[in-house]
């Protein structure tokens, strides 16, 4: 039988926390593995396949002809066909890569009907230095941050697995993009939170506030781009392309306010984690504080960190929209007019949108933590150094 002692013995705790992570992990795995393809067949309209292929040999270029190569298919069921390819850049560039023998690239394979098969190189092909970098990636966020770094790893893999197995289905079955980003985010913050931070007053402090800055950041974004007027591609040339494929199945408007939504979810998620913390970490250290003093000295922490917290979603923002920026500059000789321009205010209402949810998660977050430590009489005396440690 076990002991009070065994029970209360941190490292018992862990090893049951990693049989009951590692129960999670294989359920959520196995729902990712066995979940029927959900997208439906009427939106599969694929006219291009990419295949993974080695450049042979790069045929001269003749005057006004495309340059072309002979390339050999690596991988798949065409392992080994070799074909002439057309050469091109990513997404068609006119600047040409300098493609040579025993490059390898990613082969479009077209095929029209009626019309014989195309082949056109389109890229290089990079996967073996993505893999490098996110081996890189693991293995620093397992030096640094220990059995957490891995928890918080393995929270990203499942938000990609469920983005790609769950999200985009739904999208293309029509489910309403806005409530799909809305729910999808608060599901996904609170696996990550479990999964990184452990269930605990302070996680589901956390998810509240998130929460909370979520349904804001959407109810002004679809009150504020209705009042802008914006078109349902809101100055998007993906946007045009994807209502090309798939018609009136899915609402573009939709899609751009999730967009949104989800632009500034990785921002939510800091900044309530941080303030529920801070909370927390200022109870343990004082426990004679009240809650309204709680919240007061959490909110001093929180402006300061509100101040980069903004500048980091203002810079995410401006880092897509820079070449466009440039473009505009050297084109539109009135600043006004070009701030006017859709391409241009989509991007503004989605910094000053996401910020405002900012806003609202850091007191609602704050507010919520402060009154959970309850009286300071109920709250624990603080641990003596020595007498604990922490678990990853």
């Amino acid at each position: 039988m076990v002991s009070p002692h065994e029970l209360a013995d941190p490292e018992l705790r862990r090893d049951r926390r990693i049989v009951v992570y590692g129960l999670g992990l294989i359920l959520l795995v196995g729902f990712l593995l066995f979940l029927p393809d959900l997208v439906p067949g009427s939106a599969r309209q694929v006219v291009s396949d990419l295949a993974h292929a080695r450049i042979v040999s790069v045929a001269p270029v003749q005057s006004g002809a495309q340059p072309t190569a002979t390339v050999m298919v690596v991988d798949g069921a065409d392992a080994g066909m070799r074909v002439t390819a057309v050469l091109q850049g990513p997404s068609s560039q006119l600047q040409l890569p300098d493609y040579r023998a025993g490059d390898e690239v990613v082969l479009s394979i077209d095929h029209q009907p009626g019309a014989p098969t195309t082949y056109t190189v389109i890229d290089r092909w990079r996967l073996p230095l993505l893999g490098v970098l996110a081996t890189a990636f693991v293995v620093a966020a397992a030096a640094i941050a220990g059995w957490r770094g891995l928890r918080a790893v393995v929270s990203l893999a499942l938000t990609v697995g469920f983005v790609i197995r769950l999200l985009i289905p739904l999208l293309l079955l029509g489910w309403n993009p806005v409530v799909l980003a809305v729910v999808f985010g608060i599901a996904v913050t609170a696996l990550s939170f479990m999964l990184t931070q452990g269930p605990s007053r302070t996680t589901i402090a956390a998810l509240i506030g998130t929460s909370a800055g979520l349904l804001v950041t959407g109810i002004l974004a679809l009150a504020v781009t209705a009042a802008a007027q914006f078109t349902s591609a809101q100055g998007s040339d993906q946007v045009v392309t994807l209502g090309q494929l798939v018609g009136n199945r899915i609402d573009l408007s939709g899609l751009l306010l999730a967009a949104v939504i989800f632009g500034g979810l990785g921002v939510l998620n800091d900044v309530a984690m941080s303030q529920a913390a801070t909370v927390e970490e200022i109870a343990s250290v004082d426990p004679t504080l009240r809650a309204r003093d709680l919240f007061a000295r959490a909110m001093n922490v929180g402006v300061a960190h509100l101040a980069a917290t903004i500048n980091t979603l203002v810079f995410a923002y401006l880092g897509t929209a820079l070449p466009l920026l440039v473009i505009l500059a050297i084109q539109v000789s009135s600043f006004s007019a070009a701030i006017n321009q859709e391409v241009i205010a989509v991007e503004v209402v989605r910094t000053l949108v996401g910020s405002l949810g900012i806003l609202a998660a850091v007191p609602l977050t704050t507010a919520v933590a402060a009154s959970w430590q309850g009286r300071p009489a109920d709250r624990p005396a603080p641990a003596m150094a020595g007498t604990g440690g922490l678990e990853g």
